[in-house]
């Protein structure tokens, strides 16, 4: 019965008919818990906000597991990755520092060649 109208013309109807007084109380209890269901309900929806401590359903529990390991997946991915950038920088920097000390030491080279063959052209003008 989905509103009043409906319920005092089958309220008016069933005292009609004479129905026994076991089909009354089970409609009169009937009638009890569905008032009482309906005044529970809107109870609990009013008092709703101020009751935090209630323990969550599964499938939210589930739902806020599985956001919780989206977002450490997120912060591991994006952890990696600077690391990965902080390598390469790393890696870069020696590899810079690699080629200076390579720079240095193939100048040294080439300038002590240098005084090598500069002597040893000396060397033979003064023996020549």
């Amino acid at each position: 019965m989905e509103n009043m109208q409906e319920l005092i013309p089958f309220a008016k109807e069933l005292l009609s008919q004479k129905p026994s007084k076991g089909l009354l109380k089970v409609y009169l209890v009937g009638s009890v818990f569905a008032v009482l269901g309906t005044v529970i309900g809107l109870v609990e929806t009013v008092c709703q906000p101020f009751f935090s401590n209630e323990p969550m359903d599964a499938e939210m529990v589930f739902m806020l597991a599985r956001e919780q390991r989206t977002v450490e997946a997120q912060l591991q991915h994006n952890a990696a990755s600077q690391e990965e950038e902080e390598e390469e920088e790393e890696e870069e920097e020696e590899d810079q520092v690699v080629h200076d000390n390579e720079a240095t030491t193939q100048s040294t080279k080439l300038h002590k060649t240098r005084r090598l063959s500069q002597r040893s052209v000396a060397n033979r003008l003064h023996a020549s």
